[in-house]
């Protein structure tokens, strides 16, 4: 009793905006955290920086190891040259494509899969859940994809990529746990009121669900903006090239000029191979750009959408 009223005046206290005076067991176990949060800060933010520094720097200062943190001999000449590339824009544009598009279908999809299996209450709804998740558990093989890919004519096509990538069980999953925490009251007024299932979803379920859908949009863009191995299969002209083919190419042109291998310069690299690790490291940053600049605008969503779809199962 004493201490559950000594927590009463507690959190009275902090209500009216008084100081409450911290043990100094908290102060201790703050600094410890702190000082935990700093050192693991240092390790996640080293790499990242050492990156960009390179990217930086001049090529005798990284030939040297001298370059850490911060760049040494400003030169931005491997960012000069992979800029002026024409293939990498090409590539920027395909990439923008397919992550913006890939998006809005994949959540599209995504919605129609997961409200029966929300508010649906139809015959053979457990067989239906169970073929889902079976394609989380087990696939059919590259190969096979990639036969099928060529029989519907997808091959060296950018819809190969957004249609491989449409749908997957885990997302499905996700979503359909956020479904569960609107009020099935919701649904069933609106039935009712003589809506159908589909004016129900796009009208009404899809609006309420923003937070779940903002959090798969973001890890659809990314993984469509990262994806390599698909790229690689399914493409095959340099005009249908996404980012990371071309950077793929550019890194291993830097290679090449680091360890000392002739190579002719191509559209690709544009002379940027005789930069060696600056430009290794550019091409890398140049990547990440866009996913930094795009997670500042989801992360609300983010986080309340993680949150609130975990509150039911």
């Amino acid at each position: 009793m004493a201490q559950t009223s000594t927590a009463a005046r507690q959190i009275k206290r902090r209500k009216n905006g008084d100081y409450i005076r911290s043990s100094r067991g908290d102060k201790i176990f703050h600094g410890i955290n702190l000082f935990i949060m700093i050192v693991l800060l240092s390790f996640f933010l080293y790499p990242l920086l050492n990156m960009f520094s390179i990217s930086l720097s001049n090529e005798y200062a990284v030939l040297r190891a001298q370059v850490t943190f911060y760049p040494i001999g400003f030169n931005p000449q491997a960012y000069n040259l992979i800029f002026q590339s024409t293939e990498l824009w090409r590539s920027i544009g395909n990439s923008i494509f397919v992550a913006l598009v890939g998006c809005v279908s994949s959540l599209v999809m995504l919605s129609v899969a997961a409200y029966p299996m929300a508010f649906g209450e139809f015959y053979g709804k457990k067989l239906y859940t169970y073929m889902i998740l079976f394609t989380m558990w087990f696939s059919g093989g590259i190969i096979p994809m990639f036969l099928t890919i060529m029989k519907l004519g997808l091959y060296d096509s950018l819809w190969s990529l957004i249609f491989n990538g449409m749908i997957t069980a885990y997302y499905v999953v996700i979503v359909r746990s956020y479904f569960h925490s609107i009020p099935i009251s919701v649904v069933e007024s609106a039935r009712i009121d003589g809506a159908n299932d589909f004016r129900i979803l796009f009208q009404l379920i899809i609006p309420l669900s923003k937070p779940v859908l903002a959090t798969v949009a973001l890890w659809v863009i990314v993984g469509h903006w990262n994806d390599y191995l698909n790229s690689l299969l399914f493409l095959s002209s340099k005009q249908n090239y996404t980012l990371q083919l071309v950077l793929k190419e550019m890194v291993l042109n830097a290679e090449s000029s680091i360890y000392n291998i002739s190579m002719s310069s191509t559209a690709t690299t544009g002379g940027a191979a005789a930069l060696g690790q600056q430009v290794r490291n550019a091409v890398l940053v140049v990547s990440m750009i866009p996913m930094c600049i795009l997670y500042p605008f989801v992360q609300r969503y983010f986080i309340s959408g993680l949150m609130l779809g975990s509150v039911k199962g």
